[in-house]
């Protein structure tokens, strides 16, 4: 696949701009589009853009190097690559992650107690970009972090403990569910299709919140206390077939470009990394060519580890086959994997049965259902443990890269070789701090990248 160059559409239509941790002035609220007038439609509309927009956007990317699903060989990836991404990197992915949660709290607080559907949405929307916030970084402003709106307001939050994140994640996600389970009628307006993820189905809200519920939990899996038997709990009323799953939606809903796709043709600085085509023995893999462009080769050639070759494969039709490919957010085969690591830690048994349902129902999402992945989901109680478990979810995390980022924190697997020729020993344990939020906020802390956030300790 050529570099081709290509413009992205951002449509932040209705989109409180300008707005971070520690904004001040005029910068603080920006809108062409007065918060008053505003209507809970529009605002969904647009924190559900943002919140694609930052699960698909460059924070993501780096974990993608991180965690070896591609390697970087031009550009800014370089840096991420060589395991050095730059303060002035996270400006905007920070400030994407604050303004959305800005207007998450917008949502719930002017329209939540007349139209507890739209709160619920907002709370889980919340949740995902704060999770991928603390996932990042560690400890993140939340209990202070949206106080500069106010009068005399405070411009320099502290940052939470990521531990007091993680707590605040899952109660946002439990009022998410008890809204959801209010009556129709209990709702002065209903979500519809300004509710692109869904068209207004609460039932599959819920179902998301519940398995992002066992996601965050399973953050503890290192902490006294942690019982897996509680991620069983939420999953069972979670996402449980992959017409469920959640996506980033594009297109022609009025979403903008897919930013894997937009990032491909507008930049092209990354590839396949050699180091994920040979874990899945290539072509054995049915993923593979959805992952990977194999077109007039016939099977996919990755970048070596430690290499700058990019004249290798690019990404495959499974993130950008155009600009309107849904990516997944949250899905079956997530919920899957998780219940396999819980059935593991608990020694069940019957966890081999979960992780081979697991890789099938990912699979069938990657191939839209040309594959059932039978020839690969072939585990046993023998050879099931925390390694393969952890192993496969990294295989089939590709579009979603945090989630394999998080679990080889907390693990120790996969069980990759950092970059031999990085700039630094060892694969990265968080993002730097934010360049602005270091000089404008005295409160900001300012750990090294190789020190482990603390669920991860």
């Amino acid at each position: 696949m050529k570099n081709k160059k290509s413009y992205i559409i951002t449509a932040f239509a209705f989109l409180v701009t300008g707005f971070s941790s520690c904004r001040k002035g005029d910068d603080l609220y920006v809108s062409p589009n007065s918060p008053s007038t505003a209507t809970p439609q529009t605002l969904l509309s647009a924190i559900e853009v943002g919140t694609f927009n930052n699960l698909e956007g460059g924070g993501v990317r780096i974990a993608s190097v991180f965690m070896q699903y591609n390697s970087g060989v031009d550009g800014q990836a370089i840096s991420y690559e060589q395991y050095n991404p730059t303060e002035s990197d996270m400006d905007n992915y920070w400030n994407g992650l604050y303004t959305n949660m800005f207007n998450c709290k917008l949502l719930k607080d002017k329209y939540g107690a007349e139209s507890p559907y739209y709160k619920g949405m907002a709370e889980v929307l919340m949740a995902m970009n704060l999770g991928l916030a603390t996932d990042m970084w560690g400890d993140v402003p939340y209990s202070e972090a949206f106080q500069g709106a106010e009068k005399d307001g405070n411009f320099t939050p502290h940052f939470d403990p990521q531990q007091s994140v993680l707590n605040s994640i899952q109660s946002m996600l439990s009022d998410a569910i008890a809204a959801f389970a209010l009556s129709d009628g209990e709702n002065h307006a209903l979500p519809g299709t300004d509710d692109f993820i869904y068209g207004g189905d609460v039932s599959k809200w819920t179902k998301a919140a519940y398995t992002l519920k066992a996601r965050y939990y399973s953050r503890l899996s290192k902490k006294p206390g942690f019982d897996p038997a509680t991620m069983l709990t939420y999953l069972t009323n979670g996402i449980s077939d992959n017409s469920e799953n959640m996506y980033s939606i594009h297109g022609s809903g009025g979403t903008e470009f897919n930013q894997w796709y937009a990032f491909l043709n507008d930049r092209a600085y990354m590839v396949a990394s050699q180091v994920l085509i040979d874990s899945m023995g290539n072509m054995s893999d049915p993923r593979t060519p959805y992952y990977f462009d194999t077109t007039g080769v016939g099977s996919a050639v990755g970048n070596p580890l430690g290499s700058f070759d990019p004249n290798v494969s690019y990404w495959g039709p499974y993130l950008a086959s155009g600009p309107d490919k849904h990516i997944p957010l949250v899905s079956y085969a997530e919920a899957k994997f998780l219940e396999a690591e819980a059935k593991v830690r608990m020694g069940d048994v019957t966890a081999f049965t979960a992780l081979n349902e697991a890789i099938q129902a990912s699979v069938s999402e990657v191939t839209e259902g040309a594959d059932n992945g039978s020839t690969i989901a072939t585990y046993t109680v023998a050879n099931t443990n925390v390694h393969t478990v952890m192993l496969e979810k990294w295989k089939a995390m590709f579009a979603q890269p945090v989630e394999s980022y998080a679990g080889y924190r907390i693990t120790g697997f996969p069980a990759l070789t950092p970059n031999p020729s990085a700039l630094r020993p060892s694969i990265p344990m968080r993002l730097p701090t934010a360049q602005t939020e270091r000089t404008s906020n005295p409160n900001a802390p300012t750990p090294d990248t190789s020190t482990p956030v603390w669920y991860a300790q």
